[in-house]
């Protein structure tokens, strides 16, 4: 009985000690493993996101320059339709273009000589920007202090515009007037997406179903 007791004193038993694996917890060298699975499940993980959330951007931006393109086009083709007289003016030391369009007055109560001015306006600053004007006196092109700060009268269509390259360095206009026939206007310009891809490019013709006779005077 004597030696029962001891056993049980000690905590021993038919020659058998109790466990202490429950108590001693993880070892240096098993922390170490699990972090660096840890670590490496976080690392795919945050990859995967980041590139979810670059493509989305990339289809975000993507979207807003077809809604910009559109928008500009929609605009430069309803102006030029009902045209009876345009002008084109070129900036002779940038690619900026001025297109300022003579229509004619869809008012029902306006007289035969009534007119309608509108203007398009590109510029290389402010990104690469398209503006629009819209009035019955003579447009003329914004001044220089006018494109540094603030564009009063003018309507920003959209920006990330540039002219398209036809050859090494060598670029074509965005507006270009056609001679013959009934007044036409071709549009073509490149528009980028996300910054760090291949523009879209944008090439549109559209003609005024308006015949050449000056409806009032023009507007330039």
């Amino acid at each position: 009985m004597t030696t029962t007791a001891n056993q049980r004193r000690h905590g021993v038993v038919s020659g058998t000690r109790p466990s202490r694996r429950s108590e001693s917890g993880y070892t240096l060298v098993e922390l170490l493993i699990y972090s660096s699975l840890l670590v490496l499940v976080l690392t795919v993980a945050g990859g995967m996101l980041l590139n979810t959330l670059t493509s989305e951007q990339k289809v975000l931006d993507s979207a807003n320059a077809n809604t910009v393109s559109q928008l500009i086009s929609s605009s430069v083709h309803s102006g030029v339709r009902n045209a009876t007289a345009l002008k084109i003016t070129d900036s002779a030391d940038t690619d900026d273009q001025l297109l300022v369009v003579t229509a004619v007055s869809s008012d029902p109560a306006a007289t035969a000589a009534a007119r309608v001015c509108q203007a398009w306006y590109y510029t290389e600053q402010n990104g690469g920007a398209m503006y629009y004007q819209r009035g019955t006196a003579p447009i003329v092109a914004p001044t220089a202090d006018a494109l540094a700060h603030e564009m009063t009268g003018w309507t920003l269509l959209g920006s990330g515009l540039s002219a398209t390259e036809v050859s090494a360095g060598v670029t074509q206009p965005l507006f270009h007037a056609s001679s013959a026939g009934n007044p036409s206007i071709t549009l073509n310009f490149a528009i980028n997406a996300d910054g760090d891809s291949s523009p879209a490019l944008i090439s549109t013709t559209v003609t005024s179903r308006q015949s050449a006779a000056s409806n009032g005077a023009p507007c330039f």
